[in-house]
């Protein structure tokens, strides 16, 4: 289960989250009239903005929020139009003292999010009389949901939220809602008309929290305009000429002689993130035994979803050190035996691992926790763990979806994920029990540029190459094993490197395999599920085909090896030049197709082809793929290496089934004798006739031997060659470093061939949940659109987490 509403009773809402202050008693709450919401006894037969409107009055003129007021905003979009999205909430809850006036949503601002609806049921995102679960199937309640699920993701985009409440007024109905990373506790719808005091009981008791008991992150303090901090991060965002170019070149002199140098990308990602549209905060870090503070703008990251660990990633300045730096914040997960990447880095850095994040400080942020989970467990009955019941160690967002486009156990699909909410539940035996996740801020020192700037194929294949030394250093160093390897996890970063050979200095893009904090020991078998354990994990895309198809599967170094090369094509054909004259199509069905056995997604059709079964890439009627460059060199040369690895486990594995069959050891019973032929029911026919036909055929019955599909010797060898990270680091060296008059590289980086106007070839009905806009089929245009990577099911189209080339 990714994200399931949770019901709870009112009362129980009102007691668990709105507790009264120590010296406040139920008795004191003001004088509420009677009749303070008569105006809108007459429910469906106003108009939503007259529902809107006399609510709104009839809330601030009786003052039932003593300290805050509630305000319009659904016929204007923010004017600072936060990521493009042009959002239009009806209303919102501000403090008394900063209520705009000029009917926008004001998402900074935002304390309570208020939503209005006209009709009942119809426009109920949620079904009180469901026994089998609390959202609604109607394809107009799940509408409603997805708009709701739009505002919170938005505020929490914005702001450093730990929680948002949410009023939910449909006709004369009302529900209080309350999401966390974790998903949704709401409320029982209940009339406001007739029972006025209840609702005016919730707003009071609200009206009384505290800024951290309304779902703000205390750990993060807004600054405003003339705040030194925020002045301080507009001379940050200015030109400086001690600046050095981000792009490759030679050093000049001066250059080498600048004091303090940042790099020219890293000063114009900072003054992106200072744009007006983002609020500025001064946020909290743990660093050993003390706190650490840094300074931000909006995120140049962030994942889509709000059950999800919602990553967001910043150009921060570090107040300490008194330089720019990398902060990310997330939601991790929260279960025993799963390491923080702070402490994995840690360790990596500790034992000399080349081409990794270097750790500046992390830590939880003030024990910060997801408490969703507890609601739905302590409603739930206790349920057994089989041993069928696993989870494997994957990665962007659960973007789960139903499974109903096909009601085949096996079907091949192509599914349409590209923005589609991280939000709904998959009715599979993966997951039961939400995920637990606790707020986490790390820090490296690296700013990095994403891997869909690389320069060309010969820089790809360099970059990669960084990053496959990366992975073995870290086995054979520090014996972990990264288990995420992944096109948003592979970067680009420049480096001022010194030639002690002629003494030049100057500044090189090599590659920074990022993201660790999904990595474990090697060898470390997969768990048994528990239900505070979370399902398997990984991206999609770039899963390799073991780990799409078996679960669970312990991931090996074959498997990440091929995670490479899936990145490896996936650049290559969206940006190279090739004799591809599809890339969006090939893209789609190689890395997003999905086939449906059991209710569980396994690995596509295409991608299992090529790897597994062909071990070669063809453009459709087997024609090859070609770049016309060493790029064909490196994949030949490995493709049937791992169609050796596949068919030498799937030997091993089929011994293993057969030796432990419970068939295998029980003894045949005797034949009895053969009846005459005219009593075996089908057998009478002329003599002549069926002697004449089995005269064809040799006219003899023997049972076919079975086929050995035991791999040959050079097979065995081919797939050895993958335990390591060895022979395909050689590969790709000897495809950078070509010595061939037939192979040479060239300007070969064409930019990106995926039409902005692309739609999927197979449209898939929408997923349950999805709002009007993620519905609609656009591509990436920034890393604003990465997933994260938690799911049991393909996430969203390859394109979604990697950015578009600049």
């Amino acid at each position: 289960m990714a994200h399931r509403a949770v019901r709870m009773e009112v009362a129980d809402f009102q007691d668990t989250f709105f507790p009264l202050p120590d010296g406040i008693t139920t008795d004191q709450h003001p004088q509420w009239p009677a009749d303070v919401f008569n105006g809108l006894a007459a429910g469906g037969k106003l108009t939503e903005q007259d529902i809107q409107v006399r609510f709104v009055t009839a809330v601030n003129d009786n003052d039932l929020m003593p300290g805050l007021k509630m305000s319009i905003s659904s016929e204007k979009p923010d004017v600072t139009d936060m990521g493009a999205f042009k959002q239009k909430p009806d209303a919102a809850i501000f403090k008394a003292n900063s209520v705009p006036t000029d009917g926008r949503p004001h998402w900074a601002d935002q304390l309570v999010t208020v939503e209005f609806k006209r009709n009942y049921p119809s426009q109920d995102p949620f079904d009180d009389w469901k026994d089998d679960g609390f959202d609604s199937d109607a394809e107009t309640r799940k509408a409603v949901r997805g708009q709701l699920i739009d505002y919170a993701e938005l505020v929490f985009r914005v702001q450093h939220r730990t929680a948002l409440f949410m009023i939910l007024v449909i006709n004369r109905n009302v529900r209080v809602l309350r999401w966390d990373r974790s998903g949704t506790v709401v409320t029982r719808a209940f009339d406001y008309v007739d029972q006025p005091q209840v609702l005016c009981e919730i707003l009071w008791r609200m009206s009384l929290l505290s800024d951290e008991q309304l779902g703000m992150d205390t750990s993060a303090t807004r600054l405003h305009p003339g705040d030194t901090d925020y002045n301080l991060m507009d001379f940050l965002a200015s030109e400086s000429p001690n600046d050095i170019a981000s792009e490759e070149h030679v050093l000049e002199p001066d250059e080498r002689r600048r004091k303090d140098p940042v790099f020219t990308h890293v000063r114009q990602k900072f003054r992106e993130a200072v744009d007006p549209k983002w609020p500025r905060y001064r946020v909290e870090v743990p660093d050993g035994d003390g706190v650490r503070t840094f300074l931000i703008g909006g995120p140049l990251f962030y994942a889509h979803g709000m059950a999800c660990r919602g990553t967001k990633g910043y150009v921060a300045w570090d107040t300490k050190a008194m330089r720019f730096a990398w902060l990310k914040d997330a939601w991790r997960l929260d279960y025993e035996r799963m390491d923080s990447e702070g402490v994995i880095l840690s360790k990596l850095n500790a034992n000399g691992v080349m081409n990794v994040p270097t750790l500046v400080c992390h830590g939880d942020i003030r024990d910060q926790k997801t408490r969703t989970p507890d609601i739905w467990e302590s409603q739930q009955p206790v349920r057994p763990v089989t041993p069928t019941q696993t989870a494997t160690s994957l990665s962007p967002s659960p973007t789960l979806v139903d499974p109903s486009p096909s009601a085949s156990s096996s079907t091949s699909l192509k599914r349409t994920l590209f923005d589609v909410e991280a939000d709904e539940t998959c009715d599979g035996e993966e997951e039961y029990t939400l995920r637990r996740h606790a707020h986490y801020r790390i820090v490296v020192e690296e700013v990095a540029k994403p891997l869909c700037e690389f320069l060309s194929g010969q820089h790809l294949v360099s970059v990669i190459m960084d990053c496959v030394e990366a992975h073995r250093d870290a086995v054979t160093k520090a014996n972990v094993v990264h288990r995420d390897v992944s096109g948003g996890n592979i970067l680009i970063l420049p480096k001022v490197v010194h030639d002690e050979a002629d003494g030049s200095v100057s500044v090189t893009w090599k590659g920074l395999l990022t993201d660790w904090e999904l990595s474990k020991p090697i060898h470390e078998a997969e768990p048994l599920l528990r239900p505070r354990q979370p399902p398997r994990t990984g991206t999609w895309q770039f899963l390799s085909v073991g780990m799409l198809t078996e679960n669970p599967k312990t991931v090996e170094i074959p498997d990440e090896l091929e995670s490479y090369l899936h990145v490896l094509l996936y650049f290559s054909v969206r940006y190279l030049h090739s004799d591809c004259q599809d890339p969006a199509e090939f893209i789609e069905s190689y890395f997003d197709s999905y086939t449906l056995q059991g209710g569980v997604y396994k690995c596509g059709a295409r991608k299992r082809e090529v790897i597994k079964i062909a071990g070669k890439l063809t453009v459709g009627d087997g024609v090859p793929l070609t770049f016309n460059s060493p790029l064909d060199y490196i994949f030949r040369t490995l493709l049937p290496l791992f169609k050796a690895h596949y068919k030498a486990k799937d030997y091993l594995r089929l011994k293993d089934v057969v030796s432990k069959s419970p068939f295998r050891n029980i003894r045949p019973m005797p034949s009895p004798a053969p009846p005459p032929p005219s009593a075996v029911p089908g057998a009478r026919r002329n003599a002549g006739g069926i002697a004449a036909l089995k005269a064809l055929a040799g006219g003899k019955v023997t049972l076919p031997a079975p086929d050995d599909d035991a791999p040959t010797p050079e097979e065995k060898k081919c797939a050895a060659l993958l335990e390591t990270h060895d022979f395909v680091l050689g590969i790709l060296a000897n495809a950078y470093d070509v010595d061939s008059e037939e192979l040479k590289w060239s300007c070969d980086k064409v930019g990106d061939r995926v039409p902005d106007d692309y739609k999927p070839q197979v449209p898939l009905a929408p997923p349950r949940g999805a709002s009007a806009r993620t519905m609609k089929r656009r591509r990436t245009t920034g890393v604003a659109d990465a997933p994260d990577r938690f799911s049991s099911l393909p996430p969203r189209l390859a394109q979604s987490h990697v950015p578009k080339a600049s």
